[in-house]
């Protein structure tokens, strides 16, 4: 039952691999050399964004960088204490790639900025390796693997409805681009879901049981590590290793159960601690998470989400194939090309059973849209026999010109902003030598709260801030995120940020409405006023539009906030520092009010005020 040929580990098939790996490697680093040609000798050490949301990844590894405990919050500048322990937060709960980054940074001595940029290339890298070895494994064809690291990492995102197709075709507000190389999740853990499913593949295909052994072995220790990096990519494995083994157990022989079944039971034994551990972080977390990370109760099916098609017409082919004497259903790679192709199902339905679904839609980005891509090539790997060279070749060359124009695409979109993040650098490392001596350190490693705190009207230094430097922002970003704060206290945050940013009530009103060229904040502000399901749908089964008439009451709230400021809310969010950009200067007469500036410090583009309360 050994389903390897010699041309399949090969060195001329490794050589294949690398060509593979190394392209992935180039497609991840566009935007990167972009930013780096368009800054030149000005570039001030700033990562190139691929996502919206890489701001709180490296945020948090910049926090552990910096020695700081595994539950904090970069952002409000607190770390857990004995005296003041901080809940538990997806950031401390999914620990392992953080710290693997944090640690080799430490060691290279290099900012998370740096970190980022190196670890986009290496999951490019990994990620490339992974699915050539996996495809190449079950296929025993290089070229066809080869071949299908671009089609399942290239046009992954088109099978999860997403990309370039997603924003032109189908009017998608919020579309994500090469999701798998989102940093740190999913890109550092990525590749492990694939070496899993392939270590898998060999302890039960390989006729040599000592090796199947120690694979089995090795895919439960994965497993146990994804269990501690993304919560998507752990529960996919094992709702798809749950998968294969009822496909097994139904259409292999009986009498290969008894060693399938150990390498099974191995694998699930292996879990059990992990699991338990993982659970007592999990029941740890901060009362407010559920609703945060939007958690709904619920036993309705979920059945139409585009890669559930395609995954329904795999399996139909399959059917159809057995039926005309194409495909042996009995044949593992028949069972292994169905378990894929069922994961969607599995996956989008769990709560069917458990009644409890967490924004589904990671699934569609980050793992089942290139498990049902693997299936699909499995597929065409045993009834398209031979594959022509050529068509090959014109299948990875298409999929890597699309993925070329749609990252380059990307990169052009983003190089503004990332120029902007890029330029507030030289302004966020003087606070970090300003830390020192503020207190700031002492702060933290005493009390478990940084005493400076750092406001800027502009929100683009509020994001990047915790990447560079420990000081807290009076934005809290990530908040929500963290669990450090409640919802109602996230809104009263809100309204401080904007009421030192002499935001008046119409100018809230189009942030609610989203139609500012501030991007930012019109994501921001509905977010903490109305939840994220209310405006992206995508993110709950049960997702209920926002009225204009809550905008308003919304607006309301703030305008009663507005003219009832007093000494006392500003004792609550006593600022330490201002950042502005320097030319021009904005006018902050609200903040002028109520804080003398000190002193003013030209840094880049950028001024540096220090803060003193006014009598």
């Amino acid at each position: 039952m050994n389903f390897m040929s010699t041309s399949a580990t090969s060195p001329a098939s490794w050589r294949l691999c690398a060509l593979a790996a190394m392209a992935m490697v180039l497609l991840s680093l566009i935007p990167q050399i972009h930013l780096w040609l368009v800054r030149g000798r000005d570039w001030n050490g700033a990562y190139a964004t691929l996502q919206g949301d890489e701001f709180l990844y490296s945020a948090y590894v910049n926090a552990l960088i910096d020695g700081r405990p595994r539950r904090n919050d970069p952002f409000a500048g607190r770390d857990s204490t004995p005296q003041a322990p901080l809940p538990e937060s997806t950031f401390s709960i999914q620990f392992l790639p953080p710290y693997a980054i944090a640690l080799l940074a430490r060691a290279t001595q290099v900012s998370a900025s740096t970190a980022f940029i190196v670890l986009i290339g290496i999951a490019g890298l990994l990620a490339g390796w992974s699915i050539f070895w996996l495809l190449a494994s079950v296929t025993a064809e290089p070229k066809l693997a080869a071949a299908g690291v671009f089609l399942v990492l290239c046009l992954g995102e088109l099978a999860g409805d997403q990309g370039m197709v997603g924003v032109l075709l189908l009017n998608h507000e919020l579309s994500v681009l090469l999701p798998f190389l989102r940093r740190y999740q999913p890109a550092a853990a990525f590749p492990l879901f694939f070496v899993f499913c392939t270590c898998v593949w060999k302890a039960i295909s390989l006729e040599d049981r000592r090796r199947g052994r120690i694979y089995s072995i090795v895919a439960g220790l994965i497993l146990c590590l994804l269990v501690f990096s993304y919560l998507y990519l752990w529960t996919a494995a094992a709702a798809w290793l749950m998968c294969l083994v009822a496909l097994w157990v139904a259409f292999r022989p009986r009498q290969e159960w008894s060693r399938s079944l150990t390498v099974f039971s191995t694998i699930g034994l292996m879990m059990l601690l992990p699991l338990a551990a993982y659970l007592h972080l999990v029941a740890g977390r901060s009362s407010s998470m559920d609703d945060a990370q939007i958690l709904v109760f619920t036993h309705k099916l979920d059945l139409f989400h585009p890669t559930e098609l395609i995954g329904t017409g795999i399996v139909f082919v399959l059917i159809v194939g057995a039926q005309l004497g194409k495909v042996k259903v009995s044949e593992p790679r028949s069972i292994l090309a169905a378990s894929f192709a069922l994961l969607p199902l599995a996956v989008f339905n769990q709560q069917f059973l458990t009644g409890r679904s967490l924004q589904p839609f990671h699934y569609d980005l980050f793992v089942v849209n290139y498990a049902v891509i693997v299936s699909l090539i499995i597929l065409v790997s045993f009834l398209w026999r031979p594959i022509p060279n050529r068509a090959l070749v014109w299948i990875a060359a298409l999929c890597f010109s699309y993925a070329i124009l749609e990252v380059g695409l990307l990169a052009r979109a983003r190089i503004a902003s990332d120029v902007v993040d890029d330029q507030a650098v030289p302004v966020l490392l003087r606070l970090k030598e300003l830390a020192t001596d503020d207190g700031t350190l002492k702060g933290l490693r005493g009390g478990g709260k940084a005493s400076a705190l750092v406001f800027s009207p502009h929100v683009e230094v509020m994001r990047l801030l915790p990447t560079w430097t420990p000081q807290g922002t009076l934005l809290g970003a990530g908040a929500q995120d963290f669990g450090t704060a409640t919802r109602k206290e996230r809104k009263e945050i809100l309204y401080a940020q904007l009421y030192f940013s002499d935001v008046d009530g119409d100018r809230f009103r189009e942030f609610l409405n989203q139609r500012t060229e501030d991007l930012y904040m019109n994501f921001f502000a509905p977010s903490v006023m109305f939840g994220d399901e209310r405006f992206i749908p995508a993110l709950s089964l049960h997702s209920t539009p926002i009225h204009q008439d809550e905008i308003e009451a919304a607006v309301r709230t703030y305008q009663a906030y507005d003219g009832s400021f007093s000494r006392e809310k500003a004792l609550q969010h006593p600022l330490t520092y201002l950042v502005t950009k320097a030319d021009p200067e904005p006018k902050l007469n609200r903040l002028d009010r109520w804080y003398e500036r000190e002193s003013r410090e030209r840094v880049g583009n950028y001024n540096l005020y220090r803060l003193k309360l006014r009598d």
